[in-house]
C-alpha cells in the first residue's frame, strides 16, 4: 500500500505546491518502481521452480516412455504365439489346447509440476516459445495414455471369449477366425501406440538437448 502525507508545514505560494507536488510524484514512482521490482522477481522465480519441476517430470517420464515401448514389444511377441497356438488348433483341432496369453499394464506419466505451473499462473509469465514447448509434450503425453486405454479396451476384448471357456475348450474355426481378427485389431492398435511413443521420445530427448 502506498501513502501520501500532507505537507508538514504551510505552504507559501506556487512554487512549494509544485516543489510539493514534484516530491509525491517522485516518490511515488520510486515506490511502485520498487514494487514492480519486487513483483517481477516474484514471477522469475515461479517460472524458475516451474521449470525445474516439469523438467524433472520430463525425464522421469522418458523412462516411463522406454518402459511403455519395451513393454508393446514383449507383449506382440505374446500376441504372435497366441495366433501360432490358433493356427495349430485350427490344423489339428483334437490336439491339446496351447496357452493362450493376454496382457497389457497401464503406464502413467506423470504430470503434477505441469498441473501446478498451470495453476499458479507461471505459464503465463514464461516466454511464448517455452509455454508452447511444455504444452505440446504434455500434449503428447496425453495422446499416449488415452491411446494406452484404447489398447487396454482391445486386450479385454481379445481375451474376454477364451477365458469364459472351459480347459477342454476346442474352439471351432469360425472361433479361431474371431479370434484371430481380434488378435490382428489388437496388434494394429499396439503399433500405433509404438508410433505415438516413439515419437514421445524423440520430442523428450529433443527437448533435453534444448536445455543443455
Amino acid at each position: 500500500m502506498l501513502d501520501v502525507h500532507a505537507p508538514h508545514g504551510r505552504m507559501e505560494g506556487l512554487r512549494d505546491f509544485l516543489l510539493h507536488l514534484l516530491t509525491i510524484t517522485i516518490g511515488l514512482l520510486i515506490a511502485l518502481g520498487l514494487e514492480g521490482c519486487v513483483e517481477w522477481q516474484h514471477h522469475r522465480n515461479l517460472v524458475h521452480e516451474a521449470e525445474d519441476g516439469m523438467r524433472g517430470e520430463i525425464a522421469q517420464n522418458l523412462g516411463t516412455a522406454t518402459a511403455l515401448q519395451k513393454q508393446i514389444a514383449d507383449h506382440q511377441k505374446e500376441l504372435d504365439a497366441d495366433l501360432a497356438v490358433i493356427a495349430g488348433l485350427r490344423a489339428h483341432p483334437e490336439s491339446k489346447n496351447g496357452q493362450l496369453s493376454f496382457g497389457f499394464a497401464l503406464e502413467g506419466f506423470t504430470d503434477v509440476a505441469w498441473k501446478t505451473a498451470q495453476n499458479t499462473g507461471a505459464m503465463a509469465y514464461m516466454p511464448y516459445q517455452s509455454a508452447k514447448t511444455y504444452s505440446e509434450i504434455y500434449d503428447a503425453q496425453t495422446q499416449v495414455y488415452s491411446a494406452e486405454e484404447l489398447v487396454v479396451n482391445d486386450v479385454v476384448r481379445a481375451a474376454a471369449f477364451p477365458s469364459t471357456q472351459g480347459n477342454d475348450w476346442r474352439p471351432t474355426p469360425q472361433q479361431c477366425d474371431e479370434l484371430t481378427d481380434r488378435i490382428g485389431e489388437l496388434r494394429m492398435r499396439l503399433m500405433l501406440l509404438n508410433s505415438l511413443v516413439t515419437s514421445l521420445q524423440h520430442t523428450y530427448q529433443e527437448f533435453q538437448h534444448g536445455t543443455h
